[in-house]
């Protein structure tokens, strides 16, 4: 093939349109599968309380007809607290942004602001599921909302729930604050773990439904139907179509309930990924002091202000309902 001399191409012409498509492809993960499943509750103070109290063990009650009665001084209830956390993000733009011609957004203020609202519902979620104390505060230093991590005490490394040397967090009555889990070794989620975690639940009183898992330990659920002791799955095959290879499960049907397994991208965060939550939704839930908002600030030059705002805390509502399994290898085999 040969150019004509003096051919016109487009490498060397001046004046051609670009093709840019009006549109910005964006696939980041904006699910809060925690926040989804737990409720909420409107809290009215930067430091919320609320009180448990539990029955005392059943025992052997046969009395002699005629006695006089005993009297017994009666346990009073506990009363714990969690703090509120403000979360927040800002956003400027100039005037001269936010009228140029724009591909994908008709308004950088409203595009950014959406994209902010969903990082900061992911903000949240990552605090919820985080190993983290809590603390009231100071004049320079933010509060922090216990994560459910740290408030969980029926994870020991005497149960198995916690990893060598590791020791549980949860609410000091002494100082009102919760207080974050220290790290045990790694070790691989099994089916033994999840057993041992449903069951802990159960005998304190508490019915969870549903198990919170980073995306690796998902798939190591999964691989629980090769355990010896779990019914064999047979999908037939349909002689028009292809075979299905099932190789997932999102539900375990353990001694004690049925419970599914959903994974959170959240929790691919290296702190958050070595803890599989193990929870009964009717004790857990996120108060919220500060709803999530948008708020216009002052102008002080050629440019719009935006801050997006809430303030939000984790009322566990009685732990004991909930457990974890911590220190899981939760991203790779090893890590």
């Amino acid at each position: 093939m040969t150019v004509v001399s003096g051919t016109l191409q487009t490498y060397d012409r001046v004046g051609n349109r670009e093709d840019l498509e009006d549109v910005v492809y964006n696939i980041s993960p904006k699910d809060t599968p925690f926040v989804s499943l737990i409720g909420s509750t409107l809290v009215s103070s930067t430091r919320h309380d609320w009180q448990t109290d539990t029955l005392r063990a059943p025992a052997t009650n046969a009395q002699v007809e005629g006695d006089d009665f005993a009297f017994q001084t009666k346990a009073p209830t506990v009363r714990v607290q969690n703090f509120t956390q403000i979360a927040s993000d800002t956003l400027i733009v100039s005037q001269s942004q936010e009228k140029a011609d724009k591909a994908g957004r008709k308004s950088e203020l409203g595009y950014q602001l959406a994209k902010m609202g969903a990082e900061i519902k992911k903000d949240v979620e990552l605090s919820l599921v985080s190993n983290a104390a809590s603390s009231a505060g100071t004049s320079t230093t933010g509060r922090v909302s216990a994560g459910f991590p740290a408030w969980i005490s029926s994870a020991t490394s005497t149960n198995g729930l916690r990893g060598a040397t590791g020791t549980s967090g949860g609410f000091n009555s002494g100082t009102g604050l919760v207080t974050a889990a220290t790290n045990g070794t790694q070790r691989a989620f099994t089916k033994t773990l999840l057993d041992t975690a449903i069951s802990t639940c159960y005998n304190a009183g508490g019915n969870p439904t549903t198990v919170m898992v980073s995306p690796y330990n998902k798939r190591i659920f999964s691989t629980f139907m090769a355990d010896a002791n779990v019914a064999q799955q047979r999908t037939p095959a349909n002689g028009k179509k292809q075979a299905t290879i099932v190789a997932a499960a999102d539900m375990y049907l353990s001694d004690f309930g049925e419970l599914a397994v959903v994974p959170n991208r959240v929790m691919l965060n290296a702190s958050a990924s070595r803890n599989v939550l193990v929870i009964d939704p009717d004790y857990v839930a996120r108060g919220v002091f500060r709803a999530m908002g948008t708020e216009k600030l002052a102008k002080t030059g050629d440019a719009e202000k935006r801050a997006v705002v809430t303030e939000f805390c984790l009322v566990m509502k009685n732990e004991q309902a909930c457990t974890a399994i911590a220190d899981t290898f939760g991203l790779t085999a090893s890590t």
